[in-house]
């Protein structure tokens, strides 16, 4: 039922991390249904929960790119690759983006023809202007301001693998103290307490990137290492992301106000997009190395398939909500969770299939080793 992600080689291919995918977009999604008072669970209040599941799918990424590039070594850095790299990102990204901000752009002209000019449009208002801009990255509206940041991160990855890879060998201590630093100084540069709501600008997020590059090289040294052999490690790493996740929930605004718990220390921690980043990131480390429980739970079907098809979800689930929210007031809110659920799903699986899976088949013009996508 579900196969593989289009790529050339096994070694690239992390399953659990298909369905960790899935369960970012669907904190994402459950977020802005629980925001306007829809549940697809009665009292499952998931409201201000989807930052989190926002750099979830920045640990993931920066997490992938970074050890497709380890694993290439040196070789990652020739002309052909580092093109390959780019046009591969690309086409991840701008395919169904320019869909996505074409519709908008035609349809706020189509209905500015109507009597009363209004000023809306499917998914959103966009003139001329603003349309260039979304393409150029320089603006974002709605869910749009995430893909401007993670796609500008896309440039200063590789960079990243070349100190990892060239200038400190791999080695894990000097490639540990150097991300800590950068970290730290982009912390004390962009404080996270100061970041607006949806901000689009990339450095308030680089520490949170930055963890999913270096958790690649631990994961990559970890493999090699003898801590990894010891017979009860898996034990312990999986306990340990398990415990990352129950700590994560901890962190669900309606889970903190029903336990009464340091209702000041809890919204500086909630705001902290760093403290997600690192755990999420300890959760992936201990999902794929760990004994196999969550990893089984990621390599369920269900998730991966959310995780395939996550982007189109991601770009489409506000008109969904959207268009659902003007169905007539005697619908209940549970049910109308689920038809927003079940609407997204539809109309992502057809972005899915129709721009999605024939942009990731084109291959840049040289026969080198693919990265994943």
């Amino acid at each position: 039922m579900i196969k593989g992600r289009n790529i050339s080689e096994k070694k690239f291919q992390m399953d659990a991390l298909d369905g960790l995918r899935g369960l970012a977009v669907m904190l994402v999604f459950l977020s802005h249904t629980s925001n306007g008072g829809y549940f697809l669970i009665p009292f499952l209040d998931m409201a201000r929960t989807g930052k989190s599941g926002v750099m979830l799918f920045f640990v993931l990424s920066s997490f992938l790119l970074t050890h497709a590039f380890l694993i290439k070594s040196e070789s990652a850095f020739s002309k052909d690759s580092l093109l390959n790299y780019l046009y591969r990102r690309f086409l991840r990204i701008f395919p169904l983006y320019v869909v996505y901000l074409t519709a908008g752009l035609v349809s706020t002209w189509l209905i500015r023809q109507w009597p009363g000019k209004i000023d809306i449009g499917i998914p959103f208002a966009l003139s001329l202007q603003e349309y260039l801009a979304h393409i150029l990255l320089q603006q974002g509206k709605g869910v749009t301001w995430s893909i401007m940041v993670e796609f500008r991160y896309y440039f200063i990855l590789p960079v990243t693998a070349f100190i990892y890879i060239i200038a400190f060998k791999k080695k894990l201590f000097p490639s540990i103290l150097f991300t800590v630093a950068l970290v730290s100084m982009f912390l004390l540069a962009w404080p996270q307490s100061e970041v607006e709501s949806n901000d689009s600008r990339l450095w308030p997020y680089i520490p949170v990137f930055l963890t999913g590059s270096v958790l690649a090289l631990i994961h990559y040294s970890w493999q090699k290492c003898a801590l990894s052999k010891i017979k009860y490690m898996p034990l312990v790493l999986e306990t340990s992301g398990i415990l990352g996740i129950i700590f994560l929930v901890l962190l669900i605004p309606s889970v903190a106000s029903m336990l009464h718990y340091g209702e000041r220390q809890f919204h500086m921690l909630h705001g902290q997009f760093i403290v997600h980043g690192v755990v999420w990131a300890l959760v992936l480390f201990c999902c794929i190395n760990g004994a196999g429980l969550m990893r089984n739970i990621f390599e369920n079907n269900v998730l991966r398939y959310l995780g395939f098809v996550s982007f189109s979800i991601y770009l489409i689930h506000p008109m969904a909500i959207s268009m659902v929210m003007r169905l007539p007031v005697e619908v209940g809110s549970t049910v109308r969770g689920w038809l927003m659920l079940m609407l997204t799903v539809g109309l992502a699986h057809i972005s899915y299939k129709l721009i999605e899976v024939p942009t990731s088949r084109l291959r840049y013009p040289v026969k080198i080793l693919q990265y994943q996508r």
